[in-house]
């Protein structure tokens, strides 16, 4: 009788083993198919995301050219009183040599 039993108490943990099985991979391939869903719903909030990121970037840069170009004029500009500077350090320098033979001279 017990050589009876055996086989049937196998059979059925096999079958009850199975169902669980069958269950847990129909379970598991829900949860993928979910996870999936919400990757794709990621990748697309990601790239909108990006394009405003873009967009805006594009924005800043356009508002922010004509700074650049102010500040190239403003260095360009001090560049430039710098040699009008030294020019006319060198002509004033003529001058105060003349005025100061001038000045010998009258003081004789």
């Amino acid at each position: 009788m017990t050589n009876e039993i055996l086989p049937i108490v196998l059979v059925v943990c096999l079958v009850i083993l199975t169902i669980v099985l069958v269950a847990v991979a129909i379970n598991l391939i829900g949860v993928l198919v979910e996870g999936k869903k919400v990757l794709k719903k990621a990748n697309t909030a990601v790239d909108k995301a990006n394009l405003v990121i873009d967009s805006t970037q594009e924005k800043i840069v356009g508002i922010l050219n004509p700074f650049h170009s102010l500040s190239a004029f403003v260095t360009n500009f001090t560049a430039g009183l710098k040699v009008a500077e030294g020019f006319m350090s060198f002509v004033n320098k003529d001058k105060d040599k003349e005025k100061d033979q001038i000045d010998a001279k009258d003081g004789e």
